[in-house]
């Protein structure tokens, strides 16, 4: 039986990959491992560059900052998971990554927005 966090993270990344795919964007793959971290979506935008979307529920009053939900050592995994993708991809592939937040009231994902492009190093 799924813990209430895992619930949660599953109806967050469940709200996010709908919004994404009404906005334009193809779920490649949910929750796919690789070597070095496990990406919550793996995307294309409709500009057709591959995206990792890192998705973070909180409740509104445990949010940080934006970006801040990323840690150093998170963020160093998911670039080179990026890069790891971007290896495995056809020459040119753009590759980013971008972080979804979702707004959570009790185990129910109710907003999410994302944030593009966010810094790996």
């Amino acid at each position: 039986m799924p813990s209430k966090h895992q619930k949660s993270g599953s109806n967050a990344e469940t709200l996010v990959s709908n919004g994404l795919e009404d906005l334009g964007w193809v779920i490649l793959a949910r929750n796919l491992r690789t070597p070095y971290a496990e990406v919550d979506l793996l995307c294309h935008d409709p500009a057709r560059v591959l995206v990792l979307v890192e998705v973070k529920a909180r409740s509104m009053m445990s949010w940080l900052e934006g970006e801040d939900n990323l840690g150093p050592a998170q963020r160093l995994r998911l670039g080179r998971a990026a890069e790891w993708l971007a290896m495995r991809s056809p020459p040119g592939q753009a590759v980013r990554l971008d972080l979804a937040l979702v707004e959570l009231r009790g185990s129910n994902a109710v907003a999410w927005r994302i944030l593009e492009e966010i810094e790996i190093h």
